[in-house]
């Protein structure tokens, strides 16, 4: 039987109403007073020692998960409980949690999901959350219905991809769970990713929208530091991305940071586009069938 129904709902099944065992009953009491959104292997034995159960622990797991207490994660050795009453845990980043939970696996949120968390996108993005993996590391098999991997093509300090706790405080965010509580990429970070994978990202006209603030929040320094090891196309659209979003200068002085003497004539786009308002930008030997055109549409130019 199956325990979701869509991304990030994770249902009991058999539905709100469940049986409680005496053996489980503080089991059960403890977890609905924490209600924790990922439950491993490890709080289950410690709960049925601190209670004194006498039940084997995957005896214990396998009896909660049939009576629909427990309900899989996708990843080896967690789950999720379902508090009384309800029928099902709605979280689009339960399963990440739980591979966070138990591997610490480096990814970091990015794309639109970072861009909402940064205040940069008006509406939450939906489908899968999609993540920044570094190299080497294989996204579980359990996640790949809920989460989208973006790979950078070169290694940056992961110091670097994430926002810095000045920022953070400026924009009144937690520190600890400005993201819900998960890694997540800074501003720095989400230039880096659109200037080298335009089409990894979903909402432009909402992030258009916004570029002036993705713009005032991110550090020349820190992007270049990210950029290093990147394309010469990468350098050009990062540079491109802080002019169009009212820093010229700042532009200019990434570009001229970049480590290449000659340039290719670079377009930013998105797929193949339809629009027919191209313009090209000398300083940067860029071509802009994206940001400009956007611009103009929303009153932005």
């Amino acid at each position: 039987m199956k325990s979701r129904s869509a991304i990030g709902h994770w249902k009991s099944p058999v539905g709100a109403e469940r049986r409680v065992p005496g053996w489980a009953q503080g089991v059960v009491a403890a977890l609905a007073r924490d209600e924790p959104r990922v439950v491993t292997r490890t709080d289950v034995e410690a709960l049925l020692n601190e209670l004194g159960v006498e039940r084997g622990i995957d005896e214990a797991i396998g009896e909660l998960r049939r009576l629909g207490w427990l309900v899989h994660l996708g990843i080896a050795g967690t789950w999720t409980f379902i508090p009384p009453g309800q029928a099902e845990v709605v979280d689009p980043y339960l399963g990440l949690r739980a591979w966070h939970r138990i591997a610490t696996p480096g990814f970091h949120l990015c794309g639109a999901n970072a861009a909402w968390f940064l205040g940069y996108l008006d509406r939450a993005p939906d489908g899968k959350a999609q993540i920044l993996l570094p190299t080497g590391v294989v996204l579980p098999k359990g996640l790949r219905a809920s989460a989208s991997t973006v790979r950078l093509p070169w290694s940056p300090d992961p110091s670097v991809l994430e926002p810095t706790q000045s920022l953070l405080l400026r924009r009144r965010l937690d520190l600890v769970r400005w993201a819900d509580g998960l890694p997540c990429i800074g501003p720095e970070a989400l230039i880096a990713q659109v200037a080298l994978r335009p089409a990894s990202f979903g909402p432009w006209d909402d992030l258009i929208t916004h570029l002036a603030r993705l713009v005032e929040d991110s550090d020349n320094d820190r992007l270049a530091g990210l950029l290093e090891g990147a394309s010469a196309a990468a350098w050009q659209r990062a540079a491109y991305l802080l002019h169009a979003g009212g820093s010229p200068s700042r532009g200019v002085a990434l570009f001229d940071a970049a480590p290449f003497n000659r340039w290719p004539v670079t377009a930013f786009e998105v797929g193949t586009s339809t629009n027919d308002t191209t313009l090209w930008v000398p300083q940067y030997e860029l071509i802009d069938r994206l940001v400009y055109p956007t611009q103009l549409l929303l009153g932005k130019a």
